[in-house]
């Protein structure tokens, strides 16, 4: 592991997962790959009783099928959808096959970053958040948004899931925004797009990822992807000077950094609980 962490380093690749402050398993889960010229960065935050072996489950398979996908050299938007939708159907047959869990309260975020000469491809469902670094023409660090979070309270979101028969609501003032059936009580998740999460399904969260390319420019510096342990408490604009303040060679360090203060700031904010946390930060060369 240690020769890979040095490979990564140089490569101007940091990453951090850390576990909550709280009594169940870590659910979250992350991957790097490189493959020749492309690299593949994912990260995938668990929920419900069995969300660990979800976001477990779907970081081992949906390289595999991304990379065996026909269309993967030529079309690659294409290929991520179809990745996308069998690693759906796949977690629910391994579920059920396997019988150690179930997907119809649990499920994960997925948040798949795939950089290809020049290009990146950002395709992600959930709240697994990702964004880049650029500077403007005084030479200033700005954040630019990669992904929006996939959030009930979207207009056509919204739309979706009440023409499904859900509606969306919050349980006090200050709480997210929940799908839930309507007229019930479940199942109250608190994002329109997921991997799993059969009985959501049928209230209009989907798995269809939002599939978007960017051209990196010479002004782009990095991207971080991260879970939604790093942005509950901390801006995007936050984030990104933390890192760019550290530089390229310390991308390792700069990872570890975003962990500890998104972990600190929960402490204060929550009772001394946390959420999981995971980032990866990627320099471009």
């Amino acid at each position: 592991m240690a020769n890979i962490d040095v490979t990564l380093k140089q490569m101007g690749i940091g990453y951090a997962c850390k576990k909550g402050a709280k009594s169940a398993p870590n659910q979250d889960d992350f991957c790097i790959i490189v493959d020749g010229n492309t690299s593949i960065f994912g990260v995938f935050d668990g929920h419900g009783l069995f969300g660990h072996l979800c976001s477990y489950t779907i970081q081992q398979l949906l390289p595999k099928l991304l990379l065996g996908n026909p269309n993967y050299k030529q079309n690659l938007e294409l290929a991520l959808k179809q990745s996308f939708a069998k690693v759906d159907e796949a977690l629910r047959g391994i579920a059920q096959q396997e019988g150690r869990f179930s997907v119809l309260l649990s499920g994960t975020t997925v948040t798949l970053l795939v950089y290809r000469d020049g290009d990146l491809y950002v395709a992600h469902v959930g709240d697994s958040r990702a964004v880049l670094c650029r500077l403007d023409k005084d030479g200033k660090p700005i954040a630019v948004p990669l992904t929006r979070d996939h959030s009930p309270a979207i207009p056509e979101e919204n739309k979706r899931i009440e023409e499904m028969g859900g509606e969306v609501r919050k349980q006090d003032e200050y709480a997210p925004s929940r799908v839930f059936g309507r007229d019930a009580n479940y199942p109250g998740l608190a994002m329109s797009r997921a991997i799993g999460d059969d009985i959501a399904k049928c209230f209009g969260v989907i798995a269809d990822p939002e599939v978007n390319c960017f051209k990196i420019e010479k002004s782009d510096l990095f991207f971080i992807v991260a879970s939604d342990g790093v942005w509950e408490f901390m801006e995007n604009e936050k984030v990104v000077d933390m890192i760019h303040k550290n530089g390229k060679n310390k991308a390792d360090k700069s990872a570890g950094d975003v962990a500890e203060a998104a972990f600190t700031i929960w402490l204060s904010r929550e009772n001394n609980t946390t959420d999981d946390i995971t980032c990866i930060i990627h320099y471009f060369n």
